[in-house]
């Protein structure tokens, strides 16, 4: 077991553009896919990856000197400070719980799979990191007793099955809108708030007058013309908040310049990934349909490959002012969002989906969403702060607290914590 476990800790920790290319190569020759196919789809799906990352981290190094000079213009300070995604995911993954919960999820998924209740085939293992998270604060609150360790996978097992659920419901609209045939998204910080913005939209759907307000790029692209394609939609944006944090003429210019190039570079990245799925997809279909005539299987990934749609960053970038101002407004809010504001992308995909890209109820439910996601970051704080203290010391300065809006995110996750504290 341990030998097993040893060489999933090396595959992750060398990274998702190695990490994914070996898992993918496994899978399909696993389903009997000829090996020369399989390799060139795998390493095509690799170089995709490093293109994504490339143009997220491009995102990351031009709006984050923006976001902290809006923070320090405004005087914006609270206590508890996002120091971003990849400290939850370090927490995670540096845990003694890793090896139970790791297990539990494969086995949830296979079962799910084998009884027909999901048709999300996971192979995203990076994003187990949300689970494992809530189960490390489990364990931490229970003092690492047999039981905690006991609830922690039960409550693993809840989480992820959910977040299959979550998968499979969403995945048509995502086929539709954001062009993934054949792929789901079992990302519990990309599809949690589907929970609640599919209802709200349904709503939305019944208020008189409101329910014609529609702002896709079809339409905005046809009443605006040239200012309504994306990349002038990105150049706009970009001045906008390198404008607000007063920054200079040359830095105003990039930060338009890096939101335009994001907005054309993601799609073009997200079709070179699905190029490389594609074999992988036709694969796991011929396979099922061998085994399981009639079942329909999708391949379940990281929501890197959804944040290609124009209106998701969108909507995430003007997310960037309205969740600064909330977290400053809003009664009980500790959070000083910083480092995840970056990656608003991907919380905030499904203030896309429900409506079919309409950045008008996107920016409503987007606003929810932010709402929401400060409230349980706040919550969170203390635990996260407790755990990295454990798992690495040098990042958290005494006397302050540290969090992250991605753990946020995954606010469902933390219903199963919260009754765990009844039996510990």
């Amino acid at each position: 077991m341990d030998f097993i476990l040893a060489g999933f800790t090396w595959i992750i920790n060398a990274g998702a553009s190695v990490m994914m290319p070996i898992i993918l190569l496994i899978l399909g020759l696993a389903l009997g896919q000829k090996f020369s196919e399989v390799f060139r789809a795998a390493i095509t799906f690799g170089i995709a990856f490093i293109g994504l990352n490339l143009v997220i981290g491009l995102m990351v190094s031009t709006i984050t000197p923006v976001i902290n000079t809006l923070v320090e213009v405004y005087g914006l300070r609270n206590n508890a400070v996002d120091i971003g995604w990849p400290a939850g995911a370090a927490v995670a993954w540096g845990t003694g719980v890793v090896p139970i919960i790791f297990i539990t999820i494969i086995a949830t998924n296979v079962i799910m799979l084998m009884l027909g209740w999901t048709k999300t085939m996971d192979i995203d293992i990076w994003n187990y990191w949300h689970a494992l998270f809530i189960g490390s604060s489990i364990v931490l609150v229970g003092g690492g007793t047999t039981l905690s360790y006991i609830l922690a996978a039960v409550s693993a097992a809840i989480n992820m099955a959910i977040v299959f659920k979550i998968a499979d419901w969403v995945q048509p609209d995502c086929a539709e809108i954001l062009g993934l045939e054949g792929i789901s998204l079992p990302h519990t910080q990309a599809v949690a708030f589907a929970i609640i913005a599919y209802p709200l939209n349904a709503l939305m759907d019944k208020i008189p007058g409101f329910n014609k307000i529609v702002w896709t790029s079809d339409t905005m692209t046809e009443k605006l013309g040239l200012l309504g394609e994306p990349m002038i939609l990105g150049l706009g944006i970009g001045f906008i908040l390198a404008i607000a944090a007063r920054m200079d003429v040359a830095t105003i210019l990039n930060t338009g310049m890096g939101v335009a190039a994001v907005l054309v570079l993601l799609p073009r990245m997200i079709a070179l990934l699905m190029e490389g799925l594609m074999v992988i997809s036709e694969g796991a279909h011929e396979f099922m349909e061998k085994r399981f005539p009639g079942r329909e299987l999708y391949i379940g990934l990281d929501a890197a490959v959804a944040i290609g749609h124009p209106f998701v960053v969108s909507i995430a970038l003007i997310m960037i002012p309205i969740t600064l101002i909330l977290a400053f407004i809003l009664p009980g809010v500790t959070v000083l969002p910083l480092a995840d504001l970056s990656v608003l992308t991907f919380f905030n995909i499904c203030s896309v989906l429900p409506n079919r890209g309409n950045l008008f109820r996107g920016i409503i439910l987007g606003t929810i969403n932010s709402i929401i996601i400060l409230y349980i970051a706040t919550f969170a704080a203390p635990i996260m702060t407790e755990l990295l203290s454990v798992v690495d010391p040098g990042m958290v300065l005494e006397g302050s607290q540290v969090t992250s809006l991605a753990v946020g995110a995954q606010w469902y996750t933390w219903i199963p914590y919260w009754i765990a504290q009844l039996f510990i």
